[in-house]
């Protein structure tokens, strides 16, 4: 019985110390890349000074570029001690990912936007009078642009990017072009401005690998005083009255210009209708009628003052 307690005790032993020579399974490690997704396969491991240069370069991430839509990670075993199993694996590539599905921001001053804070862009006229522009912007990194895109952003997500970097951008140019317009100006321009703020926001992401799909306005002006918004309320409201009783005072004015029309026309209905009757009783012997009339000390014929035809002719003697 002993001689099996120290046999089984021995095995122990044994096993215990092989157990501690063995170290950790080299158990591999994939990353998994999505359809609306790019990758890049970066060494971790290059640190020389001509690795380090070519990492700043686009070129060089586009070299990087993975294709398939699995990737698996490469690893090295280093040493944790001094025994034979004192060691792990550490990998020696990473793998950056650039999300490129579109994005949308609705910068507003309530919970309508994206986020639940007032994120509304607020700018000023020339006469220094601020008003609220609220504005929607959707964008995307497309597949081509997504070297460019990671090595501007180094790693940020499209999210980030449109608060931190489009949302300031905007505001920059709606503050200088609405800044030198009046405030009647910035009412009557508006279009002009977001079209300048397309134009040039469109061009300044394109430069930076994000691609603008839309961009515009997502509500109407707020003016920051309350006194300005109420004198702007009243303008209008005034004004559209004043239009609705231009409108009433022309409609007015044509109608009575088409009633005096009806007017001289029933009017001279009634004189050919008058006259068509004279003539058809002078032809029918019914009537009879003086040749002619003395106006103003001459004679005229009846037939030029009233226009009949053939009164000679049609009278009895």
């Amino acid at each position: 019985m002993k001689k099996s307690f120290k046999f089984l005790a021995a095995i122990a032993v044994v096993v215990s110390l092989f157990s501690s020579c063995v170290g950790p399974y080299k158990t591999p490690r994939f990353v998994n890349i999505g359809t609306n997704e790019t990758a890049f396969l970066i060494p971790l491991e290059q640190g020389t000074q001509t690795g380090q240069k070519m990492l700043k370069s686009i070129v060089y991430l586009e070299q990087k570029k993975v294709s398939t839509k699995r990737v698996e990670i490469s690893q090295r075993q280093i040493e944790t001690g001094r025994m034979w199993g004192d060691y792990k694996y550490i990998a020696t590539d990473t793998v950056v990912i650039v999300h490129r599905a579109p994005v949308t921001r609705e910068w507003t001053s309530d919970n309508s936007g994206t986020g639940s804070k007032n994120q509304v862009l607020n700018v000023e006229s020339k006469e220094s009078i601020g008003f609220d522009v609220p504005v929607n912007c959707t964008a995307s990194v497309a597949e081509d642009d997504a070297a460019q895109f990671l090595y501007n952003f180094g790693g940020q997500s499209i999210d980030w990017v449109m608060d931190h970097t489009v949302r300031p951008y905007i505001l920059d140019v709606l503050t200088t072009e609405f800044g030198k317009r009046s405030l009647d100006e910035c009412q009557s321009d508006r279009m002009a401005v977001y079209t300048a703020m397309k134009d040039k926001t469109t061009k300044f992401c394109k430069d930076y690998g994000i691609t603008i799909i839309n961009i515009g306005a997502a509500g109407e002006f707020t003016y920051t005083s309350p006194a300005i918004q109420e004198a702007i309320n009243t303008k209008f409201t005034s004004e559209m009255k004043i239009t609705a009783a231009q409108n009433e005072t022309i409609a007015a004015n044509k109608f009575a210009v088409a009633a005096e029309a009806i007017k001289k026309q029933k009017e001279l209905d009634v004189d050919v209708q008058l006259k068509l009757a004279l003539a058809e009783a002078i032809k029918g012997g019914n009537l009879t009628w003086p040749n002619t009339l003395v106006l103003s000390g001459k004679d005229q014929s009846l037939m030029d003052i009233w226009g009949v035809k053939n009164l000679e002719k049609s009278q009895k003697p």
